[in-house]
């Protein structure tokens, strides 16, 4: 069973969020029958946030933002094409990067379609200069918009070996693990900091295992229920059949 998984990486510059995404991708593409893809929002033109005229609400599914010509729509579908998302931040003010935000505000016009982004397996990494710099507040940003989607937020998994974990909820790595970076000195040097971070790295790997884990258990259950038992069609669409008691 073919899986596509797609990395996202929120991140206004390439450094070390893009090693931390690209270190899932790499591990989910040694497994069988996964094709991945990775965007980066450093390579992307993102004009503004949602500015809820509604005009999405009386568009079709494949037109996504109509306010705005940039490549917010090419992420989104992007997205839905996707049978597993993982999304990896800096932390910025214990927060998403505003590119990331404008995404995930912007992402209201899916929302409109029936939920398609429904029961996508996701997982959220995120990457700060401390290691108390608002990881966790960040993880749970991205799983709430990933729950405002009604995808299926995973963590690592149970596979967490004798030297730890970054987080329970999803790879936080450092900027300059262990030791702390000083800019001033090594600027170039702080894109790649993370690569330090070998509990964090191996954490990458795991999420994207247990993302595609859970991409198949889902794809493979809705192959084989039969339509009748299903509450609602497997991933949205522009209408909703409600079960019938």
């Amino acid at each position: 069973m073919k899986i596509k998984l797609l990395g996202l990486s929120g991140s206004p510059r390439h450094g070390n969020t893009d090693i931390m995404v690209q270190e899932a991708l790499s591990a989910a593409q040694k497994l069988k029958e996964v094709e991945t893809d990775f965007i980066s929002l450093a390579d992307c033109k993102i004009e503004g946030g949602c500015t809820s005229t509604y005009h999405c609400a009386a568009t079709p599914l494949n037109k996504f933002c109509v306010d705005y010509r940039d490549d917010v729509n090419m992420i989104l579908d992007k997205i839905l094409q996707a049978d597993g998302l993982i999304v990896g931040v800096p932390i910025y003010w214990g927060g998403v990067t505003a590119q990331m935000k404008c995404v995930m505000d912007r992402s209201m016009c899916v929302e409109f379609k029936g939920f398609p982004y429904r029961n996508k397996a996701a997982g959220a990494l995120t990457v700060g200069f401390t290691r108390n710099g608002g990881h966790e507040p960040t993880l749970t940003q991205l799983h709430r918009w990933f729950m405002m989607h009604d995808m299926l937020p995973v963590g690592i998994g149970p596979e967490r070996g004798k030297d730890g974990i970054s987080c329970y909820w999803g790879p936080c790595g450092l900027q300059g693990f262990p030791r702390s970076v000083k800019l001033s000195e090594d600027k170039e040097g702080s894109l790649e900091a993370v690569k330090q971070d070998l509990v964090a790295l191996k954490d990458c790997r795991l999420l994207a295992k247990r993302v595609v884990e859970l991409a198949r258990v889902v794809k493979l259950g809705f192959e084989n229920l039969p339509a009748e038992d299903l509450m609602w069609a497997p991933y949205g669409g522009s209408e909703i059949t409600f079960h019938k008691d």
